[in-house]
């Protein structure tokens, strides 16, 4: 985990994205349950053990445990106690005497010229202080109470101790009655598995003829097509794990006659993973004729995750593994995958890639004008090459768009309108960065900065 955090950490300076943040942040949280509690082997557990910290650490902050501090927070306590009978007092009467003055100008002239030197110095001071100072370091205080006075929650430790990666086996005290329960759970198992992969097989067939080799984009939205994939590979994942975790549960694994079950689903499993393969077929359309976009850059990664997953759950089942294994193994993929997301510019790779396919996709103008500052080197774009651009969607994309709105153009930034948004960026993108200090330099800004000026484009 120490290795992840450097390396979100690195990525925070070089792409300076929300997303290198979220994760650097997401990293460093779970460490600290780490940190707490290294014989942890579940991320899961260590995410347990830094989300109880949320708690535990304000009760060691206030619950000291040496003589000595409970010795010295007692005479403090004591000088407090007799200093306030003097300070609150002396408060009160100054804040009374300033609102009669405001009610009464008479009096408050006497007031003025008694108190008025006080008064002044304490507007200066309130004058001279920013306010935002003060959630800040509220925020930083509970950070650093975090973060410092850790507390160890000995259950999550004791859950973790008595999990394994293997499946221990336990013993029947009354094996007929057991024995039969088995065997009728066995062939309900059987006979589900085996219709549901006759149902999965048939919508495989289907996705195989109309996805991977007949198919042929006329023009349409295919974000129905997409979504529509994707959200019946979350459904068949989330039900392909429930269904073989409760089904290999127990001794059904040991059971001497389960291959016909365990073959099934492994075909279930197998069959689960060319759902995932079509799915990410259905995106490498939706990518090839409208360009990238966040989700379909997250969708790829989210497939791999997928086919992991089924891989884990099958593992499960072919060496006999715990629910423990599959949980621990795939949080330890998410994470690495997610480290590994931080890596990439992602809103200049976007940039990129979608005015290189301006005469073959759609390139939507109103997405592009909004990515971030680091990419404003690969946004700005001779009116020239917009013109094209525009005049190719006039001719694939825009027939439907007329057929279904007569208002289309407003929908959509006209080549000018992005040309204009795009200047306006620049420049207040060049005041920000002059504006800012060293301490908010980052690489990504830099490199942005440096282009535009050597392009002459400020």
């Amino acid at each position: 985990m120490v290795t992840s955090q450097v390396v979100t950490l690195t990525f925070t300076v070089v792409h300076h994205s929300n997303w290198s943040y979220l994760i650097h942040f997401l990293v460093s949280f779970i460490l600290v349950g780490v940190m707490l509690a290294p014989q942890l082997r579940s991320l899961v557990n260590a995410l347990g053990m830094t989300l109880s910290n949320v708690f535990l650490c304000f009760n060691e902050l206030f619950s000291p445990n040496e003589k000595k501090e409970k010795v010295y927070q007692s005479k403090n306590k004591y000088r407090f106690k007799r200093l306030r009978f003097y300070i609150i007092p002396v408060a009160i009467i100054l804040l009374f005497a300033w609102l009669y003055g405001i009610a009464n100008p008479e009096f408050g002239k006497y007031v003025n010229s008694a108190l008025g030197w006080l008064y002044d110095s304490i507007a200066a001071v309130l004058e001279s202080i920013d306010f935002w100072v003060i959630p800040t370091l509220i925020f930083g205080f509970l950070i650093s109470v975090y973060v410092l006075k850790r507390g160890l929650n000995p259950k999550v430790v004791e859950i973790d101790e008595a999990a394994n990666d293997s499946k221990i086996r336990r013993k029947n005290h009354f094996p007929s009655a057991k024995t039969m329960a088995l065997k009728n759970e066995y062939r309900a198992g059987v006979f589900l598995f085996a219709s549901l992969n006759v149902l999965i097989f048939l919508m495989n067939i289907m996705d195989v003829d109309h996805v991977w080799l007949n198919f042929e984009w006329e023009g349409q939205y295919l974000r129905q097509f997409v979504h529509y994939g994707t959200i019946v590979l979350v459904i068949a994942l989330g039900l392909s794990v429930i269904l073989v975790l409760y089904f290999f549960r127990g001794n059904l694994n040991y059971y001497s006659k389960n291959k016909t079950l365990k073959t099934l689903c492994y075909i279930w499993l197998g069959q689960n993973a060319i759902l995932a393969v079509s799915a990410g077929i259905r995106n490498f359309y939706y990518i090839q004729y409208y360009s990238l976009a966040y989700k379909r850059i997250a969708i790829i990664f989210f497939i791999v995750l997928t086919i992991y997953g089924l891989y884990s759950v099958l593992v499960k089942i072919k060496d006999t593994r715990s629910t423990f294994y599959v949980i621990r193994k795939n949080a330890i993929a998410w994470t690495v995958v997610l480290v590994i997301s931080v890596a990439f510019n992602w809103d200049r790779i976007i940039a990129e890639y979608n005015f290189s396919r301006g005469k073959g996709s759609f390139v939507h103008l109103n997405f592009l004008a909004n990515l971030s500052d680091t990419a404003l080197p690969a946004m700005d774009q001779p009116l020239a090459k917009l013109k094209e651009i525009d005049q190719f969607q006039e001719k694939s994309f825009f027939p439907n768009l007329k057929s279904s709105s007569s208002n289309y153009r407003a929908l959509y930034l006209s080549p000018k309108q992005y040309i204009m948004t795009v200047e306006w960026r620049k420049q207040l993108f060049k005041h920000r960065w002059e504006q800012k200090s060293w301490l908010e330099w980052n690489y990504a800004e830099a490199k942005a900065y440096q282009e535009l000026e050597e392009n002459n484009a400020f």
